[in-house]
């Protein structure tokens, strides 16, 4: 009888010693750490050089971090990428080239890179410096401007261009100087879906000028209000849909640029600001063409 009825008050204690020690248990299990994200590639940008990325499939996004401090270009399966100034801080980018992703930071460097970041061989990055030949790993992929994808559309661009070119110039007024070089606007026309612009550049320079990029910016809100503050400027980069790319105009001579971009409607506020890149220099030229003048340009 005493047995038993020890038996009955010694059992809730092992039960809860028995819980006690699962509890133990329990809390001493080590967990699994978390995973840690994958470290961003650096890609090496200079204001001086074009970087060039080449995929596997053609390109069809491009989302930089700041876009403001870097100019970004896309044709065909490249993407070529430039800094609009000297120190830009890094940001990332995400590129996304037929149904695949791939995701990178831009890093500035103090010096000309003229690198091609190949990622076409089974999503495999090979990295190499330009050289002298041609054909050499590291050499610009083939240049041609491929932002419309419409055979029709670009077909009929290209003619209004074509016609452009054979107009009698209108617009000496809208001009900048600059190292020896100067950047005017000859003749503008619009249509339902594009503004076309052709440019006159005069190099009185001996030294060949190479147009590696041609940046369009619809800015807005850049007068300055009573008491000389100026309201929240607003840039719109707008990217060309047709004419060509990488032009030389040579020592002491005079050239003509044709660009068509997408129709745009602004104030009187705002302007268009153009900006020419030079390849392998520092000669850039900045052209603000005021909204009046594109308003207001005849049909074609």
């Amino acid at each position: 009888m005493f047995s038993k009825l020890l038996l009955a008050l010694s059992l809730p204690l092992l039960l809860a010693s028995a819980t006690s020690a699962q509890s133990s248990t329990a809390v001493l299990r080590p967990t699994a750490a978390p995973p840690t994200a994958p470290a961003l590639m650096d890609v090496a940008v200079s204001d001086s050089s074009t970087t060039y990325l080449v995929f596997g499939g053609p390109v069809s996004l491009v989302d930089v971090g700041m876009a403001n401090n870097y100019l970004v270009k896309i044709e065909a399966n490249a993407v070529f990428v430039r800094a609009r100034r000297k120190s830009a801080p890094p940001t990332p980018i995400l590129i996304r080239y037929g149904s695949k992703y791939w995701m990178g930071r831009l890093v500035y460097v103090n010096r000309p890179v003229l690198q091609l970041y190949d990622f076409q061989k089974d999503g495999a990055l090979s990295v190499s410096s330009g050289t002298s030949e041609g054909t050499a790993a590291g050499a610009a992929p083939e240049n041609e401007l491929a932002l419309d994808k419409e055979r029709e559309k670009k077909a009929a661009v290209e003619g209004k261009l074509s016609q452009l070119r054979k107009t009698r110039e209108e617009h000496q007024a809208v001009a900048v100087v600059d190292n020896d070089l100067v950047l005017s606007l000859a003749n503008v026309r619009n249509d339902k879906d594009f503004t076309y612009l052709r440019f006159k550049v005069i190099n009185h320079s001996a030294i060949d000028y190479n147009v590696d990029f041609t940046d369009f910016q619809l800015v807005e809100n850049a007068h300055k209000k009573f008491l000389a503050r100026k309201k929240n400027e607003a840039r719109r980069p707008l990217a060309p849909s047709g004419g060509l790319a990488n032009q030389v105009v040579t020592g002491r001579t005079t050239g003509y640029l044709t660009y068509a971009i997408p129709l745009y409607a602004a104030t009187d506020r705002g302007y268009l600001e153009v900006t020419l890149r030079e390849l392998n220099g520092a000669r850039v030229l900045v052209l603000p063409v005021p909204s009046r003048v594109i308003n207001r340009a005849s049909t074609i």
